[in-house]
């Protein structure tokens, strides 16, 4: 396991994407983004939509970086994302329509729709996946509902990851960690649920083959090639799921770890072997898929994104306020104190967050909160307080004893909720690579250049991945 490689990681977030270069040495790997660039949906008459095209151009001007730091040589590129967003391909490949946005308002008619055809119950006994409004079973009924005309023209639906990796090769596939995130998927077989599919008019055959991580894809077209001056380049399939990708990063052994991926969502959980279903109590928890088969047991928690809409409200009135700068100035709060029940589901659409929280901390009996540091400190307070809920949670009904928590993502700078989950808990948090997703997503694609695909080795490449300082 000696050779070197030159590898991409393309990562996608909801309100960023980078693409990050790793050299290989063979024993360890140097980091370093070498693209970043703004991402956000946008509205269209009542709709949320992504813009692909410009997100496409983005790649292209990145993988062209890539080979002019690198004389034109990478060994393999692959693509992570956020999960349960999709577009329709029609029988030449072409996309349908547009990409709707997992925020749009569709999805929650759509879930009455769902449960008077198969019932909550019968989908959580086959998918063991969170009932969360934005999940793709939800997606492609308002989609097939709304615009039936473009769901029959459709031949094919991918993921948003695997939608680009489509793009770079050809090849149209659905890998199994962002499969695992539309609540269609078999969590014990690991395949399309024929049952769901069937039940919600949802014709399978539309439905793409499923891949592990660190399957190889093939090369760039060479078309692609010829575009950003590469060639030879593998596509491979990391977890693109980004916090399949996220967790895979983590540097640390997952015996007695429970892990936050901490950014504009929490995702709280462990890695197990198997998943586990239990009715009701665990239909909060959702079995997503992992690496080498693995499965992530966690939940959705609202996260960051409380404080990035509070402050998109702030700095609108002009006060010129950052998320680092706040965290700093609520470095002293104290675990006792006001706080609200930070759910998911009242605090999922964007707008009027402020107001909204103190609708919360009234709903707790608490006085209302308008100044910036002070409804920061309380925002940091009230997800401490939802993650030790969870963390508690996890352990019960996994049955897994935990002793230490790895924060991983960009909330890993906030020292401020690091240090309140630390007390709220109990228990020791870590801090893993705050670009824990690229970290995944490169090490996937080395195990795979390799050939040794496995929970340990992509866990023993990430813990000799480091970040080259900035110059």
């Amino acid at each position: 396991m000696s050779n070197s490689y030159n590898v991409v990681a393309v990562d996608f977030g909801a309100e960023s994407g980078r693409l990050v270069l790793c050299r290989w040495n063979g024993t360890e790997g140097t980091l370093e983004e070498i693209h970043r660039f703004p991402n956000a949906p946008h509205q269209e008459g009542n709709h949320l939509y992504w813009d692909l095209e410009r997100l496409w151009g983005e790649v292209l001007r990145g993988l062209q970086k890539a080979a002019a730091r690198t004389e034109a040589h990478i060994d393999s590129v692959g693509v992570d994302g956020w999960g349960v967003d999709y577009v329709l391909l029609d029988a030449d490949g072409k996309r349908i329509g547009q990409a709707f946005a997992y925020r749009d308002a569709r999805n929650v008619p759509a879930m009455a729709e769902v449960y008077s055809r198969i019932s909550q119950d019968r989908i959580y006994e086959i998918t063991g996946i969170q009932f969360m409004p934005f999940n793709t079973i939800y997606q492609l009924t308002a989609h097939k509902a709304e615009l039936p005309d473009e769901w029959e023209r459709a031949t094919r639906w991918l993921t948003l990851p695997e939608y680009f990796q489509y793009r770079l090769t050809g090849v149209a596939v659905q890998e199994y960690t962002e499969a695992s995130t539309t609540q269609l998927l078999d969590v014990r077989a690991r395949t399309w649920s024929i049952e769901i599919a069937s039940a919600l008019g949802l014709d399978v055959k539309k439905f793409p083959p499923i891949v592990h991580a660190g399957t190889i894809l093939g090369k760039l077209l060479p078309e692609v090639s010829r575009e950003v001056g590469l060639a030879d380049t593998r596509v491979i399939a990391p977890a693109c799921h980004d916090t399949g990708s996220a967790v895979a990063g983590i540097p640390f052994p997952h015996e007695g770890l429970a892990f936050i991926s901490s950014g504009t969502w929490s995702l709280v959980g462990t890695v197990l072997p198997e998943p586990v279903v239990r009715g009701e109590e665990g239909k909060n928890f959702t079995n997503e898929g992992g690496v080498a088969g693995s499965i992530r047991f966690l939940q959705n928690v609202i996260g960051l994104w409380l404080l990035q809409e509070c402050l998109r409200e702030w700095n609108a009135q002009g006060l010129n306020l950052t998320a680092a700068g706040l965290a700093a100035q609520c470095m002293e709060t104290v675990p006792e104190g006001p706080y609200f029940r930070a759910d998911e589901t009242t605090f999922l659409a964007p707008g009027q967050m402020v107001e909204r929280i103190n609708a919360g901390l009234r709903a707790e009996g608490f006085p209302e909160e308008r100044r910036p540091p002070e409804l920061a400190a309380i925002i940091f307070r009230s997800l401490a307080r939802r993650y030790a809920a969870v963390v508690g949670e996890l352990g019960r009904i996994s049955g897994k004893s935990i002793k230490r928590i790895c924060i991983v993502g960009g909330g890993v700078k906030n020292e401020a909720l690091n240090r309140l989950t630390e007390l709220l808990t109990g228990i020791e948090v870590v801090r893993g690579p705050s670009e824990s997703t690229a970290a995944g997503n490169i090490a996937v694609q080395i195990a795979a250049l390799e050939n040794a695909v496995s929970l340990d080795r992509i866990q023993a490449i990430s813990s000799k991945l480091k970040f080259a300082a900035p110059q």
